[in-house]
């Protein structure tokens, strides 16, 4: 990115990182030229700073860049957090510097525009606001905010034409005739019915889309009984409209405030989803090119975000809490007029939404990650001594407490899932906790069906040198030849190398450790997570068939139920089979009621 250099510090520099003050303020930090390459912000500098000392210790490829090529740090020192808040967000706008977060001004957001001061106002798109009419929005994503203006137009007729377009038609245009307009210009429609439609697009724009809905369904079945079917019609086509409006609005929850989920991964992509009434209306997603930490991540991101004219919510949720916190707070609260507060819920509905926008970022690396398929390709293949790996599979062993036990394959194909060679397995009779004989069990399986559904170039195991130790032995009893590697899930509190994610190679005594945020390692996670998805949702499947299978015989509620898969372990044939004596044993198992269950399972099961 900066070009090849030394990869050790400048003695200045180092020397300046060792004095700096322990006081709230900005450092910058700039190379041989004197050119910013970042600036950062800290409620005590010498603390901050020590890390960038430690030569890239935690791995992060983005910090040994920076200090390849940092030659010198200045410090500006000041009294709160706060002042440091606004000092960053000055110099960052004007210096610029390539690792800070950089978006783009309000100019790359859509807002839907009424252009009230017509007689016959106008629906259009602006990308600045102005005095001139109302504004709506803005839209974060372009698509949607034309999506919603075409929409508009389909369900009330309002123009979008120029005021000296309208001024000179004769005769309607192409959009009168396909009802995305009511032709004012051609007197096609009163003034009045054009103003009811301005206030109905005015109520929608607002949010009040449930409203609007109910009314034309009433406007539709009152001119239905009285035969009028060509206003009719006209209701039923702004009632389609009106719903496929509302459709984008996928996430609906219960609470009716506005508020903004931030999730960041660990290659620095981000997404901040955002809510308004409890719906999940735009994403807002870019990338973070450095950062110390996830915390630090937050706090960049948050000054980025919420700068200039950016709309602000009372609530803000982040996956970490940043150390200037309270700093942050004060500044969103004097920049916007009102209090704003900053959560990291740990748990809860709250720690879900924010998870999934961690998932909506991960996704967006993940379509990046794929583009450069060949980088990663590569790199793979150096650490496990293969040619490059266009397919790749992956296999996961599950259980619940012993029960349930299932597995899941799933393949991607140059970096991207393939989900048609998906697979799943039960895996034995579905109990037992022997993890590495479940591993032994399905790899013999995958490679027993290699002939139809092909070899890929490199399987992947989730665990650790069991497993990779059981995948070997099913390898070894089969003809076929495949890489296998096992992929361990990194583990805090158990040592150093434990601590991160690694890949046990057979013929080597240790494992290959995954460098942090690398192409390499962010791939493995995201595989292996696929896969354990894909597992954790057959569970859930065969769950729902047996709550299904024992809820049609009568008398059987959700507490007996219950009773009943733990008794039986989820095998319904032990539960079909057992002694009435057992199942009448159970409380609230009636004889009547345990010869009807037998009766039923021996008619559903084989």
């Amino acid at each position: 990115m900066f070009g090849a250099r030394s990869l050790s510090m400048a003695p200045d520099f180092d020397q300046q990182l060792k004095t700096a003050p322990a006081r709230p303020g900005v450092y910058l930090f700039a190379d041989a030229e004197e050119r910013i390459l970042y600036i950062g912000k800290a409620m005590d500098l010498r603390r901050r700073v020590q890390v960038y000392r430690r030569e890239g210790a935690d791995g992060r490829v983005r910090l040994k860049e920076l200090l390849r090529v940092a030659k010198s740090a200045e410090f500006r020192v000041t009294d709160t957090d706060k002042e440091a808040i606004l000092l960053e967000e000055r110099l960052v706008k004007l210096h610029q510097p390539p690792l800070n977060v950089l978006l783009k001004d309000d100019k790359s957001f859509l807002w839907v525009w009424l252009d009230t001061t017509h007689t016959w106002p106008r629906l259009a798109l602006a990308r600045v606001r102005t005095s001139k009419g109302e504004f709506f929005g803005p839209y974060p994503n372009a698509s949607a905010a034309r999506r919603a203006k075409r929409l508009l137009q389909g369900a009330f007729g309002m123009r979008d034409c120029s005021d000296h377009t309208l001024a000179n038609r004769s005769r309607p245009c192409l959009k009168y005739g396909i009802h995305l307009c009511s032709a004012p210009c051609v007197a096609k429609v009163s003034p009045a019915d054009y103003r009811v439609a301005l206030d109905a697009a005015r109520e929608v724009l607002q949010g009040k889309v449930e409203q609007r809905l109910a009314l034309e369904q009433i406007h539709m079945q009152s001119a239905s009984a009285r035969q009028d079917y060509e206003i009719a019609l006209r209701s039923r086509d702004r009632i389609k409209a009106l719903q496929a409006l509302a459709e984008p609005q996928k996430v609906r929850l219960d609470a009716s405030t506005d508020f903004d989920v931030l999730g960041v991964d660990e290659r620095g992509y981000f997404a901040l989803l955002q809510y308004r009434d409890g719906e999940w209306l735009h994403t807002r997603k870019g990338f973070l090119p450095f950062h110390e930490d996830p915390a630090s991540a937050v706090s960049q991101l948050l000054v980025a975000l919420y700068r200039d004219d950016a709309e602000i919510v009372p609530q803000v949720f982040v996956g970490a809490m940043p150390e200037e916190q309270a700093g942050l707070e004060q500044w969103l609260a004097a920049r916007f007029g009102r209090k704003v507060r900053i959560f990291a819920p740990q748990r809860g509905a709250k720690r879900a939404l924010v998870r999934m926008a961690e998932s909506n970022a991960r996704a967006q690396s993940g379509a990046i990650a794929s583009s450069a398929w060949p980088e990663v390709a590569q790199r793979i293949a150096a650490l496990v001594h293969i040619p490059p790996p266009a397919i790749i599979d992956c296999i996961d062993v599950s259980h619940l407490q012993g029960h349930e036990r299932v597995a899941s394959k799933v393949r991607f194909i140059e970096g991207r899932p393939a989900r048609g060679f998906y697979r799943r397995y039960l895996v034995g009779d579905g109990t037992g906790n022997d993890d590495f004989a479940a591993m032994r069990e399905v790899v013999g399986r995958v490679l027993a069906r290699a002939h139809e559904e092909g070899l890929p170039d490199l399987l992947i195991l989730d665990g650790g040198r069991g497993q990779l130790s059981s995948g070997l032995e099913s390898l070894a009893a089969s003809p076929c030849e495949l890489p296998i590697v096992a992929l361990a899930k990194a583990r805090k509190g158990r040592g150093p190398v434990a601590a991160e994610e690694r890949l046990f190679v057979a013929g080597r005594e240790l494992p290959i450790i995954l460098e942090r945020a690398s192409p390499e390692r962010l791939f493995c996670q995201r595989i292996r997570d696929e896969a354990h998805r894909f597992a954790i949702g057959y569970h859930r499947s065969r769950r729902e068939n047996l709550r299904l299978v024992l809820e049609q015989v009568t008398g059987i509620g959700l507490r007996k139920r219950k009773l009943l898969l733990d008794f039986c372990a989820g095998d319904l044939a032990k539960l079909r089979d057992a002694p009435m004596a057992d199942l009448t044993a159970l409380p609230g198992i009636t004889k009547d009621l345990a010869l009807a269950l037998r009766t039923h399972l021996q008619r559903v099961l084989p």
